[in-house]
């Protein structure tokens, strides 16, 4: 019962079998102010001298009653401070998993079927995640061209940048042995 009634709430994704991943976050949680248990404030009636054996028994029943409300708050505020360090331990967590799915997305080159999904081969989705796929690798190959290229310029650049240096140091040092 209580599995149902959390699935339909916005942390569904805990009680189904679906893996989780970063896009998935847990609602918000929003502690309650707690009012301080004060000790010296307690009810006048404890102050007194019980009279009879009934106000004896009314003042323990209050005594109790102060007891159980004082661990009932201890309680909850011991609760309140473990869901929000575990609600930031799931965000620190869940930063880490985008970074990784990221990392992953980034090492996936070739393979569109390896993911786990059944799709028909010849289906709309599949077909433009194909020619997504292929487009995404010529501008990957024209990046790597482009790069190819500035570095084979720049290396040109850089030699003939050389050439000169070094006829300029001759004609430095020509320079200093006549004087």
């Amino acid at each position: 019962d209580a599995v149902e009634s959390l699935a339909s709430m916005s942390a569904s994704f805990l009680v189904d079998g679906t893996p989780l991943t970063s896009s998935h976050h847990l609602p918000q949680f929003m502690p309650s102010p707690v009012t301080p248990t004060r000790h010296k404030h307690m009810h006048s009636l404890l102050n007194e001298e019980p009279a009879n054996e009934k106000e004896c028994t009314y003042q323990a029943a209050l005594h109790e009653s102060y007891a159980r409300e004082f661990m009932s708050k201890s309680a909850l505020v011991g609760m309140q401070s473990t869901a929000v360090l575990q609600s930031m331990f799931c965000d620190r967590l869940s930063g880490q998993l985008a970074a990784q799915e990221e990392k992953r997305k980034k090492k996936k080159k070739g393979q569109l079927n390896g993911d786990g999904l059944l799709r028909l081969l010849t289906g709309d989705e599949f077909y433009n995640r194909v020619v997504a796929h292929q487009e995404a690798c010529e501008e990957l190959k024209m990046a790597q061209e482009d790069c190819c290229k500035q570095k084979e310029e720049q290396s040109a650049i850089l030699t003939e940048w050389r050439k000169a240096e070094k006829e300029q140091k001759k004609r430095n040092a020509m320079c200093r042995q006549a004087y």
